[in-house]
């Protein structure tokens, strides 16, 4: 049985519009590791992908988190993602929330896997797992450092749909 999340303090995910970049940005430049994406990128990767590129809106008009992520070919029907980020004290809630709008878009679509990379801090490791777990039930496979990236590595959920 999967984990449900249910609507909290009035929030909704919805799909990334123009008057978010700016929001979408900003936060970006909060985390040491990220690329803050350009204007063209965001309009780009949530023009052609919307299902995969959310905002996390408070019901107030405050946008709380996002996530930018893309289809794959390789593997075939996988799910890569970009960057999930929220702004604090939302962070917790946030992921939980992406996590299980994932699922179900991994439900909808017929996807094997995801992908991402993230840092290998032992809490990192075990917020992911623990997400993995209550949202996919499914293990995280490490796969490998990233050769550019900043101490990051690469992860896998296999899913089973």
């Amino acid at each position: 049985m999967y984990k449900t999340v249910k609507p909290l303090l009035n929030t909704r995910l919805r799909p990334i519009e123009t008057k978010d970049f700016a929001f979408i940005r900003s936060l970006a430049a909060e985390f040491s590791m990220f690329t803050v994406p350009s204007e063209y990128i965001l309009w780009f990767v949530s023009h052609f992908h919307p299902d995969f590129c959310r905002v996390l809106e408070h019901r107030s008009g405050d946008l709380k988190g996002y996530m930018l992520a893309m289809p794959t070919s390789d593997p075939q029907y996988g799910i890569a993602i970009w960057q999930v980020a929220a702004a604090q004290p939302n962070h917790a809630f946030a992921l939980e929330y992406f996590a299980a709008y994932l699922r179900g878009l991994t439900e909808r679509i017929g996807t094997t896997s995801i992908s991402f990379t993230a840092a290998q801090d032992a809490a990192t490791l075990r917020l992911i797992r623990s997400l993995a777990k209550q949202f996919f039930n499914c293990e995280v496979a490490e796969r490998n450092s990233v050769p550019v990236g900043q101490g990051e590595y690469e992860f896998r959920l296999s899913l089973s749909n």
